[in-house]
């Protein structure tokens, strides 16, 4: 006669079921099913699912820039599960880890400029300079003290703002250049980042992704008069393009004349040395040999973009110094800001979303999100 069975057994069996039958559901997903599940936890501020949980820090960065105030990291241990490695991507991170230079000097319009870009486009996965020529309280507002991966550097109004990005660059011997694999060098004459609503992308990352073995500089806007060129309102690079265009403005500019000749000399340094330059503007891309002969001058003013009027959804920025669409400008400018829109939280998305690819991968799914 059988006796009674315990009901401890009963519990421990309906585990072992419910286990059983759960690796049998998720062997029979696909691998667009599967990268769901992995995916949803990217939104966590701990992290990523199946990784052991992280500190929440809002900088991770071993740059020299930092070394002096930044925040020291928890010592972690090297997590290497089924052939993920964590420490080792983080240090890739920081490795790769940009920086982004603003050029400001004080008017109204760089005003506006500025503010808009301090609420929207500061975020947590690059280092920060900003850049202050001459007299300005811009300072006053630039989030210093709570986070460590922005700083400020003042000095005179001289050399336009391409030569104060080579001037803060080659400071104590190039140390930021060695320090650094990728670059943003930017102005206050622009407004942005305006990306849509329906984007989930980190606007530096999309900017940079440009970036590639061939092709070593990226801007929002091409000109072809008086010469080809990437206009300089905002360039994106690595170290191979910055020291390959840095000669051509490593100089102190002294009139507006000699800064636009340093701007367009940039492009032809690039080219001149086998590799390509492209930019945002969805024109460029129509036309593989677009670099070389197109014979548009100045696309930034109304209707000059083959009978249209460019607009930031394509470049991410809009050039804001000058009386281009300013309607465009002010309700963009109104909504995203009543939107709430910051790159913070988008940034850091972007990045868990990285990692759970990378990881996804190391464990033998296999995905392609063009990452």
């Amino acid at each position: 006669m059988i006796g009674r069975i315990p009901p401890l057994y009963w519990a421990c069996a309906t585990v072992a079921c419910f286990l059983i039958l759960s690796l049998a559901v998720f062997k029979s997903l696909s691998a667009d099913q599967r990268a769901r599940i992995y995916i949803s936890a990217a939104d966590d501020d701990d992290g990523i699912l199946l990784a052991p949980a992280q500190n929440k820090e809002s900088i991770s960065s071993s740059k020299p820039i930092l070394t002096s105030t930044s925040i020291i990291p928890t010592t972690t241990t090297i997590q290497q599960i089924d052939g993920y490695d964590r420490e080792a991507e983080e240090a890739e991170e920081a490795e790769n880890r940009p920086l982004i230079l603003y050029a400001y000097h004080e008017t109204p319009n760089a005003r506006q400029n500025a503010e808009f870009f301090l609420a929207h486009g500061l975020h947590a996965e690059a280092d920060f300079i900003f850049i202050l020529n001459g007299n300005t309280t811009l300072a006053s507002s630039i989030p210093t003290d709570n986070h460590k991966n922005i700083k400020v550097i003042q000095r005179e109004n001289t050399c336009f703002d391409l030569g104060a990005h080579a001037e803060v660059l080659s400071r104590n011997g190039g140390e930021l250049i060695k320090s650094y694999k990728r670059f943003i060098l930017m102005n206050a004459s622009i407004r942005g980042p305006f990306l849509p609503t329906w984007s989930q992308e980190c606007w530096s990352d999309a900017l940079l992704a440009k970036i590639t073995d061939t092709n070593k500089l990226v801007g929002m806007s091409f000109n072809c008069q008086p010469k080809h060129h990437i206009q300089s309102m905002i360039f994106g690079t690595d170290r191979t393009g910055l020291l390959l265009f840095l000669p051509q403005i490593q100089t102190c500019f002294q009139t507006l004349d000699s800064a636009v000749g340093g701007e367009t000399s940039c492009t032809s340094a690039v080219m001149d040395r086998g590799f390509n330059v492209t930019a945002l503007m969805t024109a460029f891309s129509a036309d593989k040999d677009y670099a070389n002969t197109c014979d548009h001058g100045d696309l930034l003013y109304d209707g000059h973009y083959y009978g249209i009027t460019i607009h930031p959804y394509e470049t991410m920025f809009q050039k804001a110094n000058r009386d281009l669409a300013p309607l465009q400008l002010e309700k963009l400018t109104e909504w995203h800001s009543k939107a709430g829109y910051e790159s913070w939280g988008v940034c850091k998305r972007a990045r868990n979303v990285r990692r759970a690819v990378r990881e996804m991968r190391a464990r033998g799914v296999d995905l392609d999100f063009g990452i």
